[in-house]
């Protein structure tokens, strides 16, 4: 009987650990999402949230945001979950880093939806690309 306990004592723990230290893995492209523009819709988000006064406008207090070589250097192409920028806009609203900090408003989830999805499609500044967002 005791053996009995100490292996669903393991069991419990061993499965608490792999919970914890599970990753998180990169979401999955499905064919046909419609294309996310780094100037219509990325550098929008950017520019009201984070290119303000004190913070990324390029003044420098932080690292400047204000063109697509500033914000893709945050960014792994194809790797929302490894992008620097996207960590940090999509942190727990209380942990530090968090982005944009208070007292300004975090973004909002389509905001955050947009920017994981052009990180993952490859995080291109396409001239030509017409968002249909």
């Amino acid at each position: 009987m005791k053996d009995i306990k100490i292996y669903s004592l393991a069991g419990i723990l061993l499965t608490g650990i792999l919970a914890i230290t599970s990753c998180q893995h990169e979401p999955e492209l499905i064919p046909g999402t419609a294309e996310v523009c780094f100037n219509t819709d990325v550098m929008l988000i950017i520019n009201s949230s984070c290119n303000i006064p004190g913070c990324h406008n390029g003044s420098g207090e932080a690292p400047s945001l204000m063109t697509y070589a500033d914000v893709y250097s945050f960014v792994k192409p194809g790797e929302p979950m490894k992008s620097t920028l996207y960590k940090l806009i999509n942190k727990h609203p209380n942990r530090f880093n968090k982005m944009p900090p208070k007292p300004n408003a975090p973004l909002n989830s389509s905001q955050l939806d947009l920017i994981s999805l052009w990180i993952l499609q490859g995080a291109k500044d396409d001239p030509n690309c017409v968002s249909s967002q």
